[in-house]
């Protein structure tokens, strides 16, 4: 394993993280989408990386700072993203010496009241055995993403007095999320600052917004991403009064879904037990995550105490950078 140095993120290292991503990964990501994904504007760019003596991008820890809500409190948090080493960092155990010097410098930088006040993420086994024994994570224990499933052919006919509007909405999120905060006890603030940034702006991806409505207010809010071969409930914000408001959402993406002859949808949810209750009903179903994923966090804030977390924070696939 060559020598290599840990630092952070300065202007023009982006070709080079990228082209790490891309080798690792077997993707072709367009500079466009790294610039997306790690805009400077509001919050800056968290990134640390490893650099070999060639000045090579062999190792990546990078994060997406998002406004987090826990309680009463509100934090800037991170989540963890894009976390590689490079295929010639792999001999013996410079994989895992790479990686722990990466993360563990990003953690030492960043984390903190003042920085990122909580990391979270969703890893495999194999980083949460690591980050457990080496970073942290089991101060949070790890708990495996809420995901599930049904078929769009199960339609339920219940009318629900409630109006489908397409688009998106920034004023009605707002509104929306203004009720609907106090249902969720750890969760991504979902307003229409978040959802424009997440949902309207990313290159080459587009995404349907589904607003359930009923008497001049909306009731709740829904994202949906055609990815085949399943269509992804990509996010959800619900008020809490009316599971009807579900069931006319749900009802609206299953006919979309099969209009584009896909017959699976699928979504992550985890933090609300309402809804998970109103959409069993619906015929919704749990399964074992694809790619057996975890929900992990390390708390970095007096106030909030990580051992707490699990069940508590709010999961839709919206804070998964893969949908």
């Amino acid at each position: 394993m060559p020598d290599f140095t840990v630092r952070g993120y300065t202007a023009g290292d982006e070709v080079a993280i990228n082209a790490g991503f891309n080798r690792v990964f077997g993707l072709n990501r367009a500079l466009a989408e790294w610039q997306w994904k790690y805009s400077e504007e509001p919050e800056g760019r968290w990134i640390m990386i490893a650099v070999d003596e060639a000045e090579r991008v062999i190792g990546h820890c990078g994060a997406i700072p998002v406004r987090l809500q826990v309680g009463q409190l509100r934090v800037r948090a991170g989540q963890l993203v894009d976390s590689f080493t490079r295929p010639e960092a792999r001999h013996g155990l410079g994989a895992a010496r790479v990686f722990l010097r990466t993360v563990g410098s990003f953690v030492a930088s960043f984390g903190g009241r003042d920085g990122l006040a909580l990391l979270f993420g969703f890893a495999g086994d194999r980083v949460v055995r690591l980050g457990t024994a080496r970073l942290g994570y089991g101060l949070t224990p790890p708990q495996p993403v809420g995901y599930w499933v049904r078929s769009a052919h199960r339609r339920m006919e219940l009318q629900t007095g409630h109006e489908i509007r397409q688009g998106f909405d920034p004023d009605a999120i707002d509104d929306l999320w203004r009720r609907a905060a106090p249902r969720y006890e750890v969760a991504v603030v979902r307003d229409g600052a978040w959802l424009r940034r997440r949902f309207t702006s990313r290159p080459g991806v587009e995404y349907a917004h589904l607003s359930a409505w009923r008497q001049g207010h909306v009731c709740a809010w829904a994202v949906v991403r055609v990815q085949p071969p399943v269509t992804r409930w990509a996010e959800l914000v619900w008020d809490g009064e009316d599971p009807g408001a579900l069931a006319a959402l749900d009802r609206a993406i299953a006919s979309g879904s099969l209009a584009v002859k896909l017959e699976r949808l699928d979504m992550w949810l985890m933090g609300d037990k309402l809804a998970v209750e109103a959409l069993r009903r619906l015929g919704w179903e749990p399964r074992k995550e694809p790619d057996k994923l975890s929900l992990v966090a390390r708390s970095f804030h007096p106030d909030i105490n990580a051992a707490t977390l699990p069940g508590r924070f709010y999961v839709t696939m919206g804070d998964w950078d893969q949908v």
